[in-house]
């Protein structure tokens, strides 16, 4: 059977080989000096729209948040989770974000920021 963008075949739906409790769908990054004085007002955000997520699909869920870099680093389990908190991150406090993608994968990640 015909090989697809990475390696695998063709006619394989992704979510038939991807594991979710062991490979990440997206990443978060958060940025700024805004992030310095409303840390916990954001976390509390970001863990609102994972439990928000969960809630909806149990296997869209926040696998890991640690500070990185000066900001904060959150690991998600599925793309979407990751697109929706980059957008609820804009929504409530605007900033500046951007999102990548790869290609023939469902991984996003998501920069925030805002100074």
């Amino acid at each position: 059977m015909p090989k697809g963008p990475v390696g695998r075949e063709k006619g394989v739906r992704y979510e038939q080989w991807r594991n979710p409790d062991t490979e990440l769908g997206g990443v978060i990054r958060i940025s700024g000096k805004f992030l310095l004085d409303h840390e916990n007002e954001i976390l509390n955000l970001v863990k609102r729209e994972g439990k928000l997520s969960e809630e909806r699909n149990p296997k869209a869920k926040i696998v890991k948040i640690e500070k990185a870099d000066g900001g904060i680093l959150i690991e998600v389990s599925e793309h979407n989770l990751a697109m929706k908190i980059g957008k609820a991150l804009h929504s409530a406090y605007k900033g500046e974000h951007h999102y990548n993608f790869r290609e023939g994968e469902k991984f996003a990640e998501v920069r925030w920021s805002r100074d």
